[in-house]
């Protein structure tokens, strides 16, 4: 019945979490987390998943809360409590599995996450059951049976494609192929057979093909590390199917959406994954390759333009690109004619902007950025193309440049003959010169290799600079505007440097263009340029800036104010990410502007604050703050007064509020004003009012808030150490070290605050603390002691045993307070903790502090 009543008021609770009362949501919010800490909590959760009776959407959250909860507590270590039961681990990976084979997919998503975390904490030595159980569950003739096994099998295996070699990794990797590969064998033969049994039947061919796409992500993680001698052994019959369903056409197989790839065309994308793998890994063991660069290369030229191949259009051209980067199979592609019609009928088309992305484009601005960017689960032909292009440019460099200078030459006469009509043309143009061009990136550099045989300085100047001469040209097409701006910033490791800083005022005009994708692509090209480096030193300095700081926040902060909401204002993150990096990149220059900047970031913390929905946008809102304030206050001291005023009475209210997200900011922010007052010789009063609140036990049980309130105690200390002592505010804050210091997880902040209090507190009151401060140590040493905090104890130590210097005082406190406690109790600490502690000492200053 308690199981029952605890299902209840969690099924209340997460309910709450979906309100759209912010109140609500936090309190539901905050006794959560209070309850998770209780022994016996997961069950109940994990029992409120698999309950049918309960509405989907409490349902889906339990779901998302489990996966969180055994993200933050499963992983066992000791630095940290260990708040599960193992009663309840054993009762969780009892339940698991079958609620994974028969939950909603929705539900699998989430809990399949948790399934790969304790697996790769507890399988095989403390899940050795997982695969046995598996296995034992797979059915002859239930097929949605199979799938939730597979998607679980697939959950578990799919970290080792990321993991590094091991003998760990391998004897687990072993362990799986000895009590699983036979099953999986016979799962796959018979859903050959069954579908083909099934052409006709629509509804069991939908079932089956999701089953082999999971089949063929399973041997994709099997083989992912060496070529298992089972996998070996059977290759040829492997390879046989896999080639079948490479050249696989039925159209009761055939999704009915163009937009989102089906089981069939998610299964050819995993073939093409997988034969990629073995042309890459194990070539000399893979006869079958010619085959398959002749089937693959003629699905290419003639698989549809539809938004659902795009996957299986990438995976393809990155097995021929990994085929083509090979040196003892560049005779596939070395005729001039093969070269030839690679490049017309596979790169350029799929070098074309889709529909979809110009629709995107106009109606997504947002979106379209982060895809273009950041890339997409579903891949995209332009980078899969360009891709191929480099691969080609490995082995035929001349031949390739040559072929791909013709099509770029044909696309810019096109352009010429008619800008209006075919600025798609140079859209392709531009993005081809780009690919042809590079040959090496990285993100932080762009492109750090180009090729010799294409004059990136003469296209820049021929073709690319016209789209940015003037704010208010390509009205009909401002992607071209977004090509010229990416051109510079792709090569501005490679531009002359004089290039880049006349480029610099055409880029902050189009801060201010109507198109909020050539305003952020602008925006990110300014902040990549004043982040590069030549030399060591930055290529763009204050003095290259400056006459441009006031127009590009201006523009900036003009976008970001037409924001109708909080959310909104929230949502470009790179455009706050950019008044970031002037702030840096001005440093003290900033001043005279400071007071309007502050006005502006001060009003979009207020707005943002109501509803934090972006973290990058707040982590980079803040870092302004704190650049601003760090320079500003650098140039004139008296320019705090400013700060404080405009941001105390916001940070009041986000306090107030109880604005999670935004707390460790605020009092990092404000570690950093009050560091300002080192001078001063006090604590201003409005930091003493401020301190009974920080040291109230509530701030201190949200784990993000403790490394940030931390900092802000040390800078109280180290302003107004003395003070503090004198006005009797010294024990609240020891009570927090007491509190730190009992918690693994904490104990090493509680060491750094001890540290302040040593450096910053008269030697007198030091003395009356010490002894108390060292029996909380000496029983937290005994009773749970960990490297950790031996470490940090024996650096504590050190750091008294300093004070005083050559006089020796802090080594008189020290084994007073010692001996205090118990006869020779120090030289006992001496022999059995300091001594064996002392190599463990990390840290420059740490370890000169105890040798």
């Amino acid at each position: 019945m308690a199981a029952e009543v605890s299902q209840q008021s969690l099924a209340q609770s997460l309910q709450q979490t979906l309100s759209p009362n912010a109140q609500e949501r936090k309190q539901a919010e905050k006794f959560l987390e209070t309850v998770e800490q209780a022994e016996h909590f997961v069950v109940p959760l994990l029992q409120l998943v698999n309950s049918s009776s309960t509405d989907d959407h409490i349902r889906f959250a339990a779901a998302l809360y489990f996966k969180n909860f055994v993200r933050r507590r499963w992983a066992q270590s000791e630095e940290a409590e260990d708040t599960i039961s193992q009663a309840d681990r054993q009762a969780v990976k009892s339940e698991l599995v079958g609620l994974m084979i028969s939950a909603p997919k929705k539900l699998q998503l989430q809990l399949g996450e948790a399934v790969s975390i304790i697996a790769d904490n507890d399988f095989p030595e403390k899940w050795p059951e997982l695969i046995s159980t598996l296995v034992g569950k797979l059915s002859a003739t239930d097929y949605h049976i199979n799938n939730g096994i597979l998607q679980t099998a697939h959950t578990v295996f799919k970290g080792w494609r990321s993991d590094f070699r091991s003998d760990r990794l391998y004897a687990k990797i072993n362990y799986v192929l000895s009590e699983f590969t036979e099953a999986y064998m016979q799962v796959f033969v018979t859903t050959d057979k069954l579908i083909d049994k099934h052409a006709n039947n629509r509804a069991a061919l939908q079932v089956l093909l999701h089953s082999l796409m999971l089949l063929c992500q399973i041997y994709y993680d099997l083989n992912c590390q060496d070529l298992p001698p089972f996998f070996e052994d059977h290759m040829a019959e492997f390879m046989q199917t896999f080639h079948k369903y490479l050249v696989y056409a039925n159209p009761q197989a055939e999704g009915d959406d163009d937009d989102v790839a089906g089981d069939l065309e998610e299964v050819k994308a995993s073939i093409c994954e997988i034969i990629e793998l073995y042309a890459q890994r194990y070539e000399e063991d893979f006869a079958q390759l010619p085959q398959f660069v002749e089937t693959v290369w003629n699905m290419l030229t003639t698989v549809g333009a539809a938004h659902k191949y795009d996957a299986l259009v990438g995976r393809g051209m990155a097995f021929l690109r990994t085929v083509v980067r090979n040196p003892r199979q560049k005779h596939l592609f070395a005729a001039s004619e093969s070269l030839r019609l690679i490049c017309e009928r596979i790169i350029i088309p799929n070098t074309v902007l889709p529909t979809a992305d110009e629709e995107l484009f106009e109606d997504d601005p947002m979106q379209f950025v982060r895809r273009d960017l950041e890339g997409s689960d579903a891949g995209s032909r332009r980078a899969a193309a360009a891709d191929l292009v480099r691969g080609l440019l490995d082995q035929f460099s001349a031949e390739t440049t040559q072929v791909m200078s013709t099509y770029i030459q044909k696309s810019l006469e096109q352009y010429a003959a008619d800008p209006a009509g075919n600025w798609r043309q140079k859209d392709v143009a531009m993005f081809m010169a780009t690919s042809v061009a590079v040959m090496a990136s990285v993100g932080s550099l762009g492109a750090t290799r180009v090729n010799e045989l294409v004059n990136i300085v003469d296209f820049f100047g021929s073709h690319v600079v016209q789209h940015l001469s003037a704010l208010n040209s390509d009205r009909d097409a401002p992607i071209l505007k977004v090509d010229a701006i990416k051109y510079v910033t792709t090569f501005r490791s490679q531009l002359p440097r004089e290039l880049l800083v006349q480029a610099l005022p055409l880029l902050t005009s189009h801060l201010a263009h109507p198109n909020a994708v050539v305003a952020t692509y602008a925006a990110i090209a300014i902040e990549r340029l004043l982040v590069l480096k030549q030399q060591g030193a930055l290529l763009i300095g204050p003095a290259d800036i400056q006459p441009h700081v006031e127009p590009m926040l201006t523009h900036i902060f003009a976008t970001l104010g037409r924001a109708d909401s909080p959310q909104k204002l929230a949502e470009n993150d790179y455009l706050m990410k950019t008044v970031m990096r002037v702030f840096l990149a001005s440093r003290t220059n900033i001043l005279p502007l400071a007071p309007a900047a502050l006005a502006q970031l001060a009003r979009i913390l207020g707005e943002v604050s109501k509803n934090p929905s972006n973290p990058r946008f707040s982590h980079f809102m803040f870092e302004a703050l704190a650049a601003l304030a760090r320079f500003s206050c650098a140039a004139d001291a008296g320019a705090i007064g400013q700060f404080e005023a405009t941001l105390f009475p916001i940070f009041q209210e986000i306090l107030q509020q109880d604005v999670a997200e935004f707390m460790p900011y605020v009092f990092q922010i404000l570690a950093q004003l009050l560091s300002v007052h080192q001078h001063a010789g006090r604590l201003p009063d409005a930091y003493v009012a401020l301190l009974p609140p920080l040291l109230q036990p509530t701030l201190w049980t949200a784990q993000g808030n403790i490394p940030a309130l931390v900092r802000l105690l040390q800078s109280y200390l180290q302003i107004g150490g003395a003070q503090l002592a004198s006005e009797g505010q010294l024990q609240p804050v020891l009570g927090v070290f007491q509190r730190l210091v009992a918690s693994r997880a904490n104990d090493h902040h509680g060491f750094n605050l001890l540290l302040a209090i040593t450096h910053y507190v008269p030697l007198a009151t030091l003395k009356e603390y010490l002894r108390p401060v060292l029996v909380l140590c000496l029983n937290r040493l005994q009773s749970s002691r960990t490297a950790k905090f031996a470490r940090n104890f024996v650096h504590y130590i050190a750091s008294v045993l300093c004070i005083g210097g050559a006089t020796g005082a802090g080594v008189d406190l020290f084994v007073d307070a010692m001996d205090g406690i118990q006869p020779d109790l120090f030289a006992n600490m001496l022999h059995n903790v300091l001594l064996e502690a002392l190599p463990t000492v990390a840290g420059r200053v740490e370890r000169k502090t105890a040798v």
